[in-house]
């Protein structure tokens, strides 16, 4: 009783007297797709593959030796969403739809309503830029022309090279620019300083701070000393004979007195008319020193920018390529699709089975007493 439930015959039974129906339907499936897959037109499939760059090799830092961090020749996740996205973008398929003249190979009058749109999407189906298992981009173009599937991929991957290198020049102009700008008010300010150092260096007779303190104090030192020296001798001088030459020398050593200590009064004093008094040099010495500080560090920094512009104008100067090729498209030999073989294998099994299906719905349908059950 299983065995009977298990058994095909009785399927195969229902199936008998339908088989020439059915190998009808599927001879007849087999030669009309045969036919129809013979109509359809060849297509040809341009590739190239490449590598993202990285943007390493645009970082004038990375590339004249001034980073610390190390170089990385290939480019990661950044790299390559960006090559996608360009590469995806309407500029590179308009430009390919507008430079092979496309309209004219798909049929689409560009008059028509949305026709940008219309052929947009229909380029779109034989355009791709995928990214591989080893992490490498494949570009693609179908075509039925194989010259100009190849040559199309070739101009993808190079518009694709020359806009990314764009964006990253664009960038860099525009930082040099900033920098350029930025050293243009560094420059003022230190002109500035420079003006405000000068006219406190003539005002107050200070060039050499540092030195002409030193020079001030030893020169104190030195006329105190005399004053003193001086003195002794006058005194000395005076407790000997009164005589004419004697007078003379003592004449000439209060002379002498004198001019060390209207020296040492100046020196010590706070006339203001005075450069070299110890006082006003103390007070304008700081004001002197602030200048001078502020002047050498404007200095330092507009040397330090400039020799930082120069290396993003030599960086903007390099021409460095932001795909590694590693495949160029070349002229196809063989066509990628349509697969003729599948598909008349395919649209034959189809048919094999839904004639099958069909022959099975229509033998369960007559198995039923519709008049009966209709008038129930």
């Amino acid at each position: 009783m299983d065995m009977d439930k298990d058994s095909l015959l009785p399927i195969l039974g229902t199936l008998y007297p339908w088989r020439r129906h059915i190998m009808w339907v599927t001879v007849g499936a087999f030669v009309l797709s045969a036919l129809l897959s013979l109509l359809m037109p060849n297509y040809y499939e341009g590739k190239t593959v490449f590598y993202a760059a990285s943007q390493d090799l645009f970082k004038p830092e990375k590339v004249f030796g001034g980073g610390n961090s190390e170089m990385y020749y290939y480019g990661s996740g950044e790299d390559i969403d960006r090559i996608l996205t360009i590469g995806n973008s309407h500029m590179v398929v308009d430009y390919l739809i507008d430079s092979f003249d496309l309209w004219s190979v798909y049929d689409i009058k560009p008059s028509a309503p949305r026709a940008r749109y219309k052929m947009r999407k229909a380029f779109r189906e034989n355009f791709k830029i995928l990214l591989t298992k080893q992490d490498a981009l494949e570009l693609t173009v179908e075509d039925k022309d194989p010259d100009r599937a190849a040559e199309m991929a070739n101009v993808a991957t190079n518009l694709i090279d020359q806009e990314v290198k764009s964006i990253i020049k664009n960038s860099q102009k525009a930082l040099a620019s900033s920098y350029k700008k930025a050293i243009n008010s560094k420059e003022k300010l230190m002109q500035n300083n420079l003006d405000s150092l000068i006219f406190y260096r003539e005002k107050s007779g200070i060039y050499d701070p540092v030195g002409q303190t030193e020079i001030l104090a030893t020169r104190i030192t030195e006329v105190t000393n005399s004053v003193e020296r001086e003195k002794a001798a006058l005194e000395s001088l005076r407790k000997g004979n009164n005589s004419s030459k004697l007078r003379d020398t003592i004449a000439v050593i209060e002379a002498r007195i004198t001019g060390y200590s209207r020296e040492l009064a100046i020196l010590n004093g706070d006339d203001p008319d005075a450069n070299y008094s110890l006082k006003n040099f103390n007070k304008a010495k700081g004001k002197v020193e602030l200048l001078e500080s502020r002047y050498f560090r404007s200095y330092e920094q507009v040397g330090f920018d400039l020799e930082k512009l120069k290396l993003y104008n030599a960086a903007i100067e390099i021409d460095v390529p932001t795909l590694h090729m590693i495949e160029s498209a070349e002229v196809p030999n063989m066509k990628s699709r349509p697969r003729r073989s599948i598909i008349v294998l395919a649209c034959t099994i189809a048919a094999f089975l839904f004639s099958l299906a069909a022959v099975m719905v229509i033998e369960s349908y007559r198995q039923f007493d519709w008049n009966t059950l209709l008038k129930k």
